[in-house]
């Protein structure tokens, strides 16, 4: 079994860089992260889901002492990411949309990602009212159709040809509210 080492800078944080390594998994292997430095608690949690390294390095700018590493409290610091994250495609997206387009379809395109976008930022109070109400139903439904937005935003762009500048954005946006989807599979099972 052979092992990688590597480094994150995360900022802000309480933390300036966090090394960590882990193992390649063989096909049929579990997949576990050490962090070094970094609560036993919080690795767990974030160990048990499919993109365990999105997880923490979204997850650990947002900590403070005030944080519970309980999957409740890593949920909503989780949401927070999605919605820190959600504001930078934005503003991505109206950065794109000052600069001349290099299609007569990009500025369309650009509209409908701005419009999910908002969606998923209006979705923050439901879901954290949802997480406070212990509701993992509603928790489940609004996370998933903050998936929705952005796969539909991807979509745009593939339905008009035109490669999406946005895609990298999308798809780290995409794990986070998947690991957030596990999160909270995992509180409604304890």
């Amino acid at each position: 079994m052979s092992t990688i080492f590597a480094s994150v800078a995360l900022a802000p944080s309480l933390f300036d860089t966090q090394s960590f390594s882990f193992s390649k998994p063989q096909e049929d292997q579990t997949f576990f992260i050490l962090f070094i430095g970094i609560n036993p608690k919080l690795q767990k949690i974030c160990g048990e889901i499919d993109y365990p390294i999105e997880c923490l390095t979204s997850i650990i700018p947002f900590l403070n002492e005030n944080v519970a590493m309980i999957s409740m409290s890593i949920l909503k610091v989780e949401i927070d990411a999605i919605h820190n994250k959600t504001k930078e495609a934005l503003d991505k997206t109206y950065e794109l949309s000052m600069n001349p387009p290099t299609s007569r379809l990009l500025p369309l395109c650009i509209k409908s990602c701005i419009n999910n976008y908002n969606a998923i930022l209006e979705s923050k109070q439901r879901i954290l009212n949802a997480i406070s109400m212990g509701d993992a139903n509603e928790l489940s439904m609004e996370l998933s159709h903050n998936m929705e937005d952005v796969f539909a935003c991807e979509e745009e762009f593939n339905k008009a040809k035109i490669e999406s500048p946005i895609t990298e954005l999308n798809s780290l946006l995409v794990k986070i509210i998947t690991s957030s989807l596990t999160i909270d599979v995992n509180m409604t099972n304890v």
